[in-house]
């Protein structure tokens, strides 16, 4: 497992350590080294993304992996696309792409 977040534009300082500090407080210290900081997730390996933005586009048009996304009220209309909902619910939600 490893996050992977897009900073906000113009706004590196403050955005990647909010990012580091929630990885910090829900998953640890020993999660700090499995940060991806990019501008564009496209580019990165993977079997899926986990992502609330209905869209994920970049540099490579056809990613190596599955988008699914994170629901959020902003994205509610957004179909034709896997969902997670609830993250207790993450093996049944993943286990269709990866194996557990």
């Amino acid at each position: 497992v490893f996050f992977c977040s897009a900073p906000l534009p113009f706004q590196y300082e403050s955005c990647v350590a909010e990012k580091y500090a929630w990885v910090r407080h829900h998953f640890g210290e020993e999660f700090l080294p499995r940060i991806i900081i990019t501008r564009d997730k496209t580019v990165i390996k993977g079997n899926v993304l986990i992502d609330d933005k209905p869209r994920v586009s970049g540099a490579c048009a056809k990613p190596e992996w599955t988008h699914i996304l994170y629901s959020q009220s902003y994205n509610k209309n957004v179909v034709g696309v896997p969902r997670f909902t609830k993250w207790s619910d993450w093996r049944e939600s993943l286990a269709p792409y990866i194996s557990l």
